[in-house]
Order: C-alpha cells, then structure tokens, then sequence
C-alpha cells in the first residue's frame, strides 16, 4: 500500500513475530464462531477495504461513496463512511466487479445501498457475539496493545475492524484527512512545486486551513473532505474558480480567498449557512448571483477591489449583514434608498466618487464611514441622517468647506479629513462632545476655531502640513490630549501652556521654525516621545530633561553645539537622534543614557569617541556617517550587544583587529572612506549579515580578498564604485547572500563558484565591461532582479539584456551552449582531418600533453593519424573541462597559431565567424 511522505513511522511492536500470533489467534477465533478466513482472504480484504491511494479502483470507491454521502446527513458521520466500505465490500465476493457497477450508473446505486445496509445488520449481529467471547476479548487487549493512536497499520486496522475485532480510534479520520490533504495539495496545479515545510505548516489546527502566497492556481480538492473545517484561508494565490464542492464545507465560519484570479463565485456558496465572514477582495468578479441572498449568517462581506460597477442589489436581502467593503470598484449608487438596516460598517474607499451618496445618509444604522481616496467636493445636508455614526473618514478628496449638518452628528469619535482643500472650521465643531480623534492634516489652514477647545474628550488632535502660525489660545483646556502633531506649520514659539497637558504623551513639531522651548515643558510629565527636529533650535532644551518617561527624541535638523550634563537625567531614554546639528564632539554626558538602543551622530563633526561609551551597554544601532573621522574608534570596540555600525562617509584608512570584539554586529556600513586596500579585519566577523564599501566617494578597492568567503552569515554586500576586475572564487562560500552590488566597477567576468549562490535574489552589475554572462547563470532560482546595463556584452548581447529579465537571458545562454558545444565539435573535426604528420608531435607539445603520453599515442601503429589527433584533443578536452565550449574554440585557434599551420587557423576562424549570422 503506498503511503504518503508524511505518514507517521510504524508501530515498533508490530513485528512479523507479533502479527503471526495475532494472525493464529484471529483464525481460531474466527472457526469457533462458523467463520473461516485465511491468511490470503486476510490480506485481499485489507486492500479492500481501505484502497491504495494511487489505485484507480480505490479512487472510484471513494467518490461514489462521497456522492451518497452527500445525498443524506446522515452519512456526513466518518465512521460511518468507513463502516458502509468495510461492511459492504466484506459481503462481496469480489469489490472489483462492484465497483465497476457503481461506475456503470445511478441504476446500480440502489443495489449497492441496500447491500450496505444488509452487511450493517450482520454487522451489528455478529459484533454482539463477538464481544461475548473471552478469545476476542484477548484479542482486543492485544489491538489495542499493538494498534496506537499514532502508529497504525491502516490495512490491518480495516481488516480487524470488519471482522469486529477492533474500533477504529477517534484520531484516526483527522490523521487520514491531513495526510488526504498533503497529497491532494502535491497534486494540485502550481506555478513552482509545493515545498515540505509548506505542506507541513498548511493546518494550523484541525478546523483552521491555511494555504495562503502558495502559488495555487486551484483549490486542493482533499480540503473539502475536511467536513468539521471552519475557517478556510487561500488568500494571495492564482485561482481562477472556487468548484462547487465547496458546498461541502457545511461548517465553513469564515472563507478568504483574497487576491486571487476570481470571475465569478459559484451559487453553490449559499449553501454555507454557517458563513459569517467572506473576503474575495483583490480578484476579477463583477456580479453576484441572486442565490447569494441565502447566506442567513453572513455578517462581513470583503468585495473591494473588484470590477462591480454598481451595488449588488442581492445584498438588500441579507438581513445580517453587518460590515460591507466595496473599496477600489468603479461604483454608481443607485438614487433610491437602500434596504440594509443593519449594515453598521461600510467602506467606499476609492470608487471614484465625485459626489457624497445621498443614498447613504439613510443608513441610519451605521457607526462607521469611509469614502476616502475619492474626489469628493462636498457633504449634502442630509449627512444629518446619520445620527449612530461613530466614525467619519473623508481623508484624500477635495472638500473646501463642511456643511454645519455635520456638527450634529453627537455620537462621533473620530473624524478624519486629511488631505482636502479646507481652510475654515466652523464654531459649531464643539457641539462634538464624544469627539476623541480629530485629523486635519494636508489642508489650507492658518488658523483654528478656539470653539474646538470646548471639545474636551480630545484625545487626538492632528494639525500636521497646514499653515498655522499659532494655536489656539485655550487649547490648554483640552485636558485629556494625549497625542499632538503640528509637524511642517509655521510655528514660530510653543506656547508656555503646553505645562497644561498633563496627559500628553506625543508631540510632534517637527519642521517648523522654534527657536526655543519653553521650560514649562517639564510640566508634561506623561511624554514619551517628542519630535522637534528640522527646527532652529541652538540649545538643547533643558526642560526636556526633567522628562522621566521620555523614551523617545528627535532633535535632527537643528543647531545644537553642545549636550547639557543634565540629559543623564532623562534615564529611560531609547531612542536619540542628534543628526544634522552642530556637534563638534561625541559627549561624554551622552554615555550616561545607559538604556539608550538607538544613537543617530550622523552629519555632524566629529572625530573621536569618549573612553566613557562602555557605559553604553544597550546600544544596539549607532549611526557615525557624515562626520570627520581619520581611525575607526576602537573605543567601539566594546559595546557588546552593537547590532549597526554605520561610519560610512568619513575618511577612516584602517580598521582595527579589535573589531572582531562586536559579537552581535550585524550590519556594517563603510562606504565612502580612504581604505587603500580591502580591510581583512572585517573577514573575521563571521556572523556579519550585511557589508557596504561602495566607494562613489572614496578611495577606490581593487581587489576582493579570498578570505571573505569567511563572512558566511552574509545576506547583502555592497561593492559597487570601486575598480574591482575580479570577484574571488570565494564568493561562491557565501551561501547565504541575497543581494550583490557590484555596479560600476571594472568586472570582465564571474567566478566559477557564481552559481552556488543559490538564494541570490537581486544582483546589480550595471557599469562593468563583461563581455559574457554564465552558463550557469539558470542554477540561481531565486534570482528576481537583474541588472546587466551599460557593459559591452556579447554573450548575451545587450539587447536580450535591456529588459531585465531573466528568461529571454537564460534561453539565448542555453541556445548559445548548444550552437558553442556544436561549433567546437565542428573545429575538433576540421583539425582532425587536416592535421600533416610532421607537426603531430609539435602540436601535441602545444596542447600540453605529457611527453609520455604523446610517445604513447605515436607509437601505436594500428591506429591512423586523424584517429590519434583524435585521441590527442579527447585529452586536451578533460583537461580543460573548467572552460566554455567557446573559450576552448578560442584555445584551439591560439594553440593553430603558435604551431604554424595559418592555413588550419583560418579555417576554423571562418567555421567560428560564420556561426554569428545565425540568431537566437
């Protein structure tokens, strides 16, 4: 019997020793109770009852069985199933003729059912005198001994069970469905072949099926013989049709097959009567069959980004739909009202709407509404209507006033209009009581309404990208604020009121023109994370010092020269960015923030770090480019737990060994320094994942050194802008590396070990003079992105190449090695033939064969001179077998040459020049 890959490994107790015991006892047992079977019955009746996977007899029993099934609930139970194949094929004299009446029509069906339900009966009799024998009772102590829950032979098991001498386990349908299920999912269609580790994960539990980016382009048919299956995930695949057996799945809770090639959806889906959740977003479907109505349950319907061109009226009819998203299709709403009252959440996002729906407002159920990306011009008064609206998204149109209608929606919380052209908001804004988030980013204001500092459950406020030049006067009243974002306005002060914000804990002023902080900040004792970069701050605020829970400051982009001793006070800091100051020196008051993990210096002037920097012991990124170093500082050197180094644009020459002391280091960026030579420190940082020395500033690298196939752990090298001819055969150590960057440099070819990086996915070679690319180059399956442009390529030419893509590329190398492999051959022949006596020796001499072995060849007197010639090139060959067909036609022309015979050499020239008319 065959069995999957995943089957688990048998029983160990189950020996041939064991069986044949069992086997006597099962006999003796069945001759006192009138019934004879031997030893081959036994077997036969094992294959038949449970039929090899692969066997076409046994497929044909399995569907006409799920066909009955089908027809009647009761035969949805799976011991049942099992129990009607065993019984009946039991009473048989021969299952296959059986099963080709099952084949033969609906007319043998009926034979068939009443055959089953005869063998039950017999069954059930001849269990009742089983159990009262003392011999089966021995017998089934010994099964259960024998027979686990996890180890079982599947044919025994059928056996002894319709022989009534076993039960079949609970776990035993769920163990058969999953391994059903890996192999229907080895048989499904796929682009690319399903992997093991894929298979395995595929069932998150026994009611969850998880098949997601699994490249399919059909839905496994064992998935609906899962009938307990209740949530089915196939998103982000290429199917193009869900089949009708989908109706099996009867307790299906939740289907999602988002992102995938559906047209359309089978009436057959409203049979699910369980369903409550449906996601078929991101496919090709344009209508909805009016059968659909039937889904009684169905409460969260996905269907954005489709092709439907205007509302599914059937949708009125599902009185339990709650949550409805027809985002990303072209939709006109129909001008009568819509009969969903229940519908509490629908999402209109990108539809192309110019208009607001009047229909809407009379979904006067709805909490919440969203019609962003859309191109919206204005609200119509009956907006109103929507008294329940909780939530009102209208961000990324073109609204240039608010009706006063809104401002009688009480219930809102969040109200978003990002991104509009409104420049006024009206004083009725603080009828808003239950307001708690309030985005006004991307508009045209230059003021705010003090009205909406009566809106005191604000939690919220964002004012991002307007032209505010103040706030509001008593914004203070707004005691509950926690989140304030004021980034890229006009402001020129922060107010002293910001002490007023007890609860505040984000503010965000980045890019606007404060030239101080007020003190009073120190007030705000909630924060933990502030934003004040790209401002003209020349100080660094003292007021932020007394700030305990801060945690994260950005203070990019402004003046600051000096650090204040008092920053050590702000002690759980994480996160400080000091990039694009003033800062002549690392400061030795920036190493008492112990908890500090992240530390941007960049764009700055420094040159050393304190000794004090081993205080610093979580610093996991460090960011030094743009400064003024001359030595890398060893004082680095010690932080231990230092995952990002970044000293890229300063003018460092050497690296000390000391770095291999960074243990955790995990990206190291040195581009753009003096290195004369490649720095062989770094080929000690074994575990290093990623390495940049692009030196479009620098002092050019001529050379890769061997040893840096040592960097085994590499994901990503960057090497580009140097003048690099070769890249070391060592590369091909670097199993791990993903991404290469070696554009702009002076590369003729690559290294033979090229094709053992096998999960190379993006390679830049643009800028080098390659002249041919590697046959090879097909062996990295996981190459997605290439680029090969601005080299002087003949193999392929560079218009193959233009596209980037790697088929047409792979196709011109394999044609290529084909005609080189036919065109030496061709060569082989020509100088065979025309090869004179007297310069056998000499030619031999120059194709560096041994003297003994030319000796060898000379001396057989039975063989003819073309034969030997022959023999001479066959060994040439092997010896070279490192090179192209085309580079040992290129040898052989050489090797013609220094032996005097022009005459042979321009003529396998011509044999080598005419080839090149022919096209790929």
């Amino acid at each position: 019997m065959s069995r999957d890959k995943k089957e688990l490994p048998p029983s160990p107790t189950l020996s041939s020793e064991n069986l044949e015991e069992l086997y006597a006892k099962i006999s003796r047992s069945s001759i006192s109770n009138g019934r004879t079977q031997s030893t081959e019955d036994f077997n036969t009746m094992g294959r038949s009852v449970l039929p090899e996977e692969n066997d076409e007899t046994g497929s044909s029993t399995n569907i006409s069985v799920r066909k009955r099934s089908s027809e009647g609930p009761d035969s949805d139970s799976k011991s049942d199933l099992m129990r009607s194949r065993s019984s009946s094929e039991t009473m048989q004299n021969s299952s296959e003729s059986t099963l080709h009446e099952e084949k033969a029509g609906r007319s043998q069906e009926s034979l068939v059912d009443q055959q089953i339900e005869e063998a039950e009966v017999s069954e059930r009799a001849s269990e009742m005198e089983t159990t009262q024998s003392p011999e089966k009772l021995d017998i089934r102590q010994t099964m259960s001994e024998i027979l686990s829950s996890e180890t079982k032979d599947t044919e025994l098991l059928a056996y002894l069970y319709a022989e009534g001498l076993s039960e079949i386990p609970p776990d035993f349908f769920e163990a058969q469905i999953k391994r059903s299920l890996l192999q229907s999912i080895e048989s499904a269609t796929v682009p690319e072949k399903v992997s093991v580790h894929m298979l395995s994960e595929m069932m998150v539990d026994d009611v969850t099926v998880q098949l997601n980016a699994k490249g399919l382009v059909e839905i496994p048919s064992r998935v609906f013989d899962i009938k307990m299956l209740c949530y089915l995930y196939l998103n982000n695949n290429e199917i193009k049709t869900i089949p009708k057996a989908i109706q099996l799945l009867t307790n299906l809770e939740i289907l999602s097959v988002e992102g995938n090639r559906l047209t359309s959806l089978p009436s057959e889906i409203s049979l699910l009567q369980n369903l409550r959740t449906l996601n078929v977003s991101r496919n090709q479907i344009s209508s909805l069959s009016n059968e659909f109505s039937k889904l009684s349950n169905l409460r969260c319907l996905l269907l954005a980004y489709n092709n439907f061109e205007k509302l599914p009226s059937v949708l009125e009819n599902i009185e339990s739909l709650a949550i409805l998203d027809l985002s990303g299709n072209k939709l006109l709403l129909p001008d009568a009202e819509i009969s969903m009252k229940k519908l509490n959440m629908l999402f209109l996002n990108s539809t192309q709407l110019s208009i607001f729906p009047k229909v809407l407002c009379y979904l006067t159920n709805l909490s919440k509404l969203s019609l962003a990306e859309n191109q919206i011009q204005s609200l119509p008064m009956e907006v109103k209507m929507l008294k329940m609206l909780k939530e009102l998204t209208l961000t990324h149109n073109k609204l240039i006033f608010l009706p006063v209608q809104l401002f009688q929606l009480t219930h809102l919380e969040k109200l978003r209009l990002d991104d509009n052209q409104l420049d006024h908001l009206s004083d009725k804004i603080e009828n808003l009581q239950n307001l708690r988030e309030l985005s006004l980013a991307k508009n045209k204001f230059s003021s705010i309404t003090d009205s909406l500092c009566n809106c005191a459950l604000l939690e919220l406020l964002n004012l991002n990208d307007n032209q505010l030049q103040k706030l509001p006067a008593c914004l203070y009243k707004l005691k509950y604020l926690r989140e304030l974002y004021i980034n890229r306005n006009q402001l020129i002060l922060l107010d002293e009121q910001i002490a007023y914000f007890k609860d505040l804990s984000v503010l965000e002023v980045s890019g606007n023109a404060l030239m101080y902080i007020p003190i009073e900040i120190k007030n705000c004792t909630e924060m933990t994370k502030i934003n004040l970069s790209n401002n003209k701050l020349s100080m660094f605020p003292v007021g932020l010092c007394a700030l305990l829970d801060l945690k994260h400051l950005d203070l990019s982009g402004n003046y600051i020269s000096e650090i204040t001793p008092e920053i050590s006070f702000i002690r759980n800091l994480n996160y400080l960015n000091l990039s694009k100051n003033k800062l002549p020196s690392f400061s030795k008051y920036l190493c008492t923030l112990t908890r500090l993990s992240y530390l941007n210096l960049s764009y700055n002037a420094i040159s050393s770090v304190p000794v004090s920097v081993i205080n610093m012991r979580h610093l996991q990124v460090l960011l030094l480019h743009h400064n003024k170093f001359i030595l890398f500082p060893r004082e680095l050197c010690v932080l231990k737990h230092l995952r990002i180094l970044d000293l890229s644009e300063n003018n460092i020459q050497l690296i000390p060994s000391d770095i291999v002391d960074l243990q955790h280091l995990q990206e190291l960026n040195l581009s753009n320094n003096s290195f004369a030579l490649f720095p062989n420190e770094i080929c000690n940082l074994s575990w290093l994942e990623k390495l940049a020395l692009s030196q479009k500033n620098g002092l050019k690298l001529k050379e890769l050194p061997e040893e840096i196939s040592k960097l085994t752990a590499l994901t990503e090298l960057d090497v580009s802008y140097n003048e690099l001819e070769a890249i070391p055969e060592g590369i091909g150590e670097l199993i791990s590396l993903a991404t290469l960057k070696a554009n702009d440099n002076c590369l003729k070819k690559l290294p033979l070990s090229f094709s053992s990086l096998r999960n190379l996915q993006h390679l830049n070679l643009r800028g080098n003079k390659m002249l041919y690319l590697p046959s090879d180059l097909h062996l990295l399956l996981s190459l997605k992105q290439i680029n090969f442009d601005e080299n002087d390529l003949l193999r392929p030419p560079g218009e193959v190449c233009i596209g980037k893509q790697l088929l047409p590329i792979n196709r011109y190398l394999e044609s290529a090695d084909e005609r080189d492999e036919k065109i030496l051959e061709k060569v082989m022949q020509t100088i065979t033939t025309n090869i004179p006596f007297e310069h056998f020796d000499f030619f031999c001499q120059k194709l560096q064969l041994k003297s003994a072995m030319i000796k060898t060849i000379e001396s057989d007197r039975t063989v003819a001179l073309e034969e030997k010639v022959a023999q001479a090139l066959s060994i040439w060959k092997g010896a070279n077998q490192d090179l192209s067909p085309a580079a040992m036609t290129d040898q052989l022309i050489r090797i013609l040459t220094m032996t005097g015979l022009y005459y042979l050499t321009n003529k396998v020239k011509a044999i080598k020049l005419s080839s090149r008319v022919v096209k790929f």
